[in-house]
């Protein structure tokens, strides 16, 4: 009788889980000018893919990603701010009694989601080389 390996042993598991963190430290670091956040979430998941697929990867091969992904990725970052600006905007203004205030809040909220989802898509889909709109279009 063979015992097959089916999964992943816990020291897996557990290295995976450190590598996360490690990751979400170096993305944090990087997001910090606060525009950069598109490019630090794109680097922070191209490391992991790198590290899933047993490639060789650390803080250069992400900083190296994250300089690449910057060049363009600003400008995605400002537009999210921009975006949440115009959201809160309307969130202060249903507030204020707007009339169909519970309508304009739901799409404003569902709005903000919706990009938020297709910038971490993005980030996740992002490649050295790739601009930024069509990957935020897919």
């Amino acid at each position: 009788m063979s015992l097959a390996r089916t999964g992943p042993t816990a020291r897996e598991r557990f290295a995976l889980f450190a590598e996360c963190l490690l990751t979400g430290v170096w993305i944090a670091l990087a997001a910090l000018p606060l525009v950069t956040y598109p490019a630090a979430l794109a680097a922070g998941a191209r490391h992991l893919r790198r590290h899933l697929t047993h490639e060789r990867g650390g803080w250069r091969e992400f900083t190296a990603d994250f300089r690449t992904a910057v060049r363009g990725g600003w400008l995605v970052g400002l537009a999210g701010w921009a975006a949440a600006a115009v959201v809160w905007f309307d969130l202060r203004a249903v507030r204020a009694g707007l009339p169909g205030g519970p309508a304009v809040r739901a799409v404003g909220v569902l709005a903000l989601l919706g990009a938020a989802a297709a910038l971490l898509r993005a980030a996740a889909l992002w490649r050295p080389g790739a601009p930024w709109r069509p990957l935020l279009a897919r």
